[in-house]
């Protein structure tokens, strides 16, 4: 008879909600200057920016305001926005050394960013984040509320557990 093992999963979702935020406050002023127009409701004068506005509302919202990331036994997965895309997959067995680090980037830094000296960056915010060596050499940072958790579930997957 065998017996089920237990294994430990860490999941965690960061969510920029001033980005939320800052999306609705610009497509006020869309809004107005459509509603300004002279024309009806159907005329391109307030269609257009209407349009504008909730596309870019709608994409922001289902890709751009969270950061989900599962460690365990399978390894890292990260999950872009409400609809999950992108998704970036690291398995266990490419993984070198994860760390749990206090990540420090701005508003123009938010989302998929790589740059030679930090790696690749998946991060909506400052804060906590796991860092990732692979044992191809590459360095990925990825935003999650409990970077202690995730590194730890990362080891005790490494060691059977």
């Amino acid at each position: 008879m065998t017996t089920a093992g237990t294994s430990t999963v860490y999941t965690g979702r960061s969510t920029n909600w001033p980005l939320i935020w800052l999306s609705i406050v610009l497509a006020v002023p869309l809004l107005a200057m459509g509603a300004s127009s002279q024309g009806s409701w159907t005329s391109s004068g307030l269609i257009a920016p209407l349009a504008v506005a909730g596309g870019a509302i709608l994409v922001n919202l289902l890709t751009g305001t969270s950061v989900r990331s599962t460690t365990g036994p399978n390894g890292v997965t990260v999950h872009f926005g409400v609809v999950g895309w992108p998704r970036f997959r690291y398995r266990l067995d490419r993984i070198r050394h994860a760390t749990a680090v206090d990540l420090r980037v701005g508003p123009c830094s938010w989302g998929i960013w790589w740059s030679p000296r930090r790696g690749l960056l998946l991060t909506l915010r400052s804060g906590p984040a796991i860092r990732l060596e692979l044992t191809n050499g590459r360095i990925v940072t990825i935003s999650t509320p409990d970077a202690a958790a995730a590194v730890a579930a990362l080891d005790r997957a490494r060691n059977g557990g």
